[in-house]
């Protein structure tokens, strides 16, 4: 290598002192009057290459291009071309840049590099037309795959979008049939968002070669971003009964098919690529896994995660599925056999919480809970949702008091963790102590003004367990100007109505909130104010509907029971 042979000759003669002296001296550098020594020219190139370097060192860029661009005309060295493009173009010395990489490109014909380079500085520049001059003479003489990722390379550089489109626009004139040249414009203009005048170019180049690798799933992709999913389908199902070996075009259909629902064809052709596919047979396994479990196949999913374990790869996912499987079907101590061989991964807490469920629901509690606590985390979050999850396993067996516990403990460690403690306020209002309840809530809203769970909740029980009608209706009105869909809030506006007096109002938000969902309590609640309001008939049928759905529900029994009870009282 030239510069490895210049070191290994000259080392001993040169110091960095002289190649400062040299930097700094007057006249013509290249005189050996300037040093006052006699240099021979491999020394001279030597002194050069130490200055320009030193120079890129020091940031200065301007002579540390001069000193690489004189060394590359001076010993026809591509390398030195390649330094002084490189320098000056960091320097934003785009005159500078565009000579030396011209020098490169004549000293290098062959280097794709140097072309890229010299159309990104032309661009620049701001001279498209100098640019596609340039990029136009190795079109035909490179791999069209190299030439369309050097031309991404060149858009991906320019900031200038309106320049771009001008360059590529030019190059389209002069090529307008080049696949290199329509395949990565289309890109670039899918890009920037232009889809119409992408297709177009896409076509003309799937005109030319229906088969070409790229296209066809650029295509496709194109019309489903357009929202043509069905015409994608379509053309995607046509294409692959004409190229039924292009794996990759087939992975994509089956995928797509999924986006749409439909299963069913998606496991026919993840089955095709079961068959033909060597190189992808765990993501095929697992797709098919998943998709016959979507169809309730649940024979066949044990059938493909099984073989998913033969492969060994993705082995705490099969596992995860495999247990679910044996789950679903009752097989119960399988299922949790399955679950305790999950030593890692996303599905690792979901698996464990499992076995835990299925402890207590065999009426092992403590066994249930010694087995989250014996499960190793290192995320503090992590710990946290195992915390939480005993917490869940105490509470649905009405254990509040140990449940309180453990809210207590997270939040000694993570004070402003806002969803704990909205936990703690329901289990507070839920043991009755309403104070306690609007402590914690009036915390969170410290944390986070805008939560609309917390601002509902509050107003909703102070509604229900104080006198407070009007200090309610404005946390509940905040909480509906964040959350104005939701049911839950529609109901507690309509329930503060009522207690405000204001029955038409409240019948307006609950028959609202009856309309996006059918919820024994909003039923009961809408009944009661229909019935105070003189509308008794519409209460026991919204009462009665409401019971068909729900015949289990307490709360709804115990509203029905007392207002049709009063009735047969003769009480108003």
């Amino acid at each position: 290598m030239f510069i490895a042979n210049l070191l290994m000759g000259c080392a001993s003669q040169l110091t960095t002192s002289d190649a400062l002296a040299f930097e700094a001296s007057q006249g013509n550098p290249h005189s050996s009057a300037a040093i006052g020594v006699f240099i021979s020219r491999q020394q001279e190139h030597m002194y050069k290459f130490l200055v320009a370097d030193i120079a890129k060192r020091r940031g200065n860029n301007n002579l540390a291009t001069l000193y690489f661009f004189e060394l590359a005309a001076e010993t026809d060295d591509p390398r030195f071309a390649e330094q002084a493009t490189k320098t000056a173009l960091y320097a934003r010395q785009y005159d500078m840049a565009a000579e030396a990489a011209s020098l490169w490109i004549k000293l290098a014909p062959n280097n794709p590099y140097a072309r890229q380079l010299l159309s990104r500085v032309l661009l620049l520049q701001n001279n498209p037309d100098k640019a596609v001059k340039r990029l136009e003479a190795i079109l035909d003489k490179d791999n069209p795959d190299q030439v369309s990722a050097l031309i991404s390379k060149i858009l991906e550089a320019q900031d200038d979008q309106t320049l771009a489109l001008k360059f590529m626009e030019k190059l389209l004139a002069k090529q307008p049939n080049h696949p290199a040249v329509l395949l990565s414009y289309s890109r670039f203009l899918i890009k920037i968002e232009q889809f119409d005048k992408a297709i177009e170019l896409l076509q003309r180049l799937l005109k030319q070669n229906p088969s070409h690798a790229e296209a066809v799933p650029l295509y496709a992709y194109l019309l489903d971003k357009q929202g043509k999913r069905s015409l994608a389908l379509k053309w995607l199902k046509e294409t692959l009964e004409k190229f039924p070996e292009q794996h990759k075009w087939r992975l994509m259909y089956a995928r797509m098919l999924v986006d749409a629902d439909e299963f069913e064809e998606s496991i026919k052709q993840f089955k095709l690529l079961l068959s033909q596919d060597s190189q992808n047979q765990a993501d095929i396994l697992y797709a098919l896994g998943v998709l016959s479990l979507q169809v309730k196949d649940n024979l066949a999913a044990k059938k493909y995660f099984l073989e998913l374990l033969e492969t060994r790869q993705k082995l705490n996912t099969a596992r995860y599925y495999l247990g679910q499987i044996a789950q679903s079907a009752k097989e119960l101590e399988k299922a949790i056999s399955w679950y305790k061989q999950i030593n890692g991964g996303s599905n690792y807490l979901n698996a464990h919480a499992r076995i835990a469920l299925i402890l207590t629901e065999q009426g092992k509690l403590n066994q249930a809970i010694k087995h989250l606590q014996s499960l190793h985390v290192e995320r503090p979050e992590d710990v946290i949702t195992l915390m939480l999850l005993e917490a869940e396993l105490l509470n649905d067996q009405k254990q509040y008091p140990q449940v309180m516990k453990i809210y207590d403990r997270i939040l000694d460690s993570v004070p402003d963790n806002i969803d704990v403690l909205y936990q703690r306020a329901m289990l507070h209002e839920k043991m009755g102590n309403i104070k306690l309840f609007e402590q914690d809530l009036r915390r969170l809203l410290k944390i986070d003004p805008e939560n609309a769970d917390a601002l509902n909740a509050l107003g909703y029980t102070l509604t229900v367990h104080t006198d407070r009608y009007q200090e309610a209706y404005k946390l509940i009105d905040q909480a509906l100007q964040l959350s104005p869909d939701d049911y839950y809030i529609l109901d507690s506006m309509g329930w503060v109505k009522y207690k405000l007096g204001q029955y038409a109002k409240a019948i307006e938000y609950l028959r609202k909130a009856q309309s996006k969902r059918e919820d024994p309590e909003i039923a009961a609640h809408l009944g009661e104010v229909l019935w105070v309001n003189g509308e008794q008939e519409e209460a026991k049928k919204v009462w009665e509907k409401a019971q068909k759905t729900f015949p289990n529900d307490e709360n709804l029994r115990e509203v029905m029971r007392r207002f049709l009870n009063s009735k047969k009282n003769g009480e108003t």
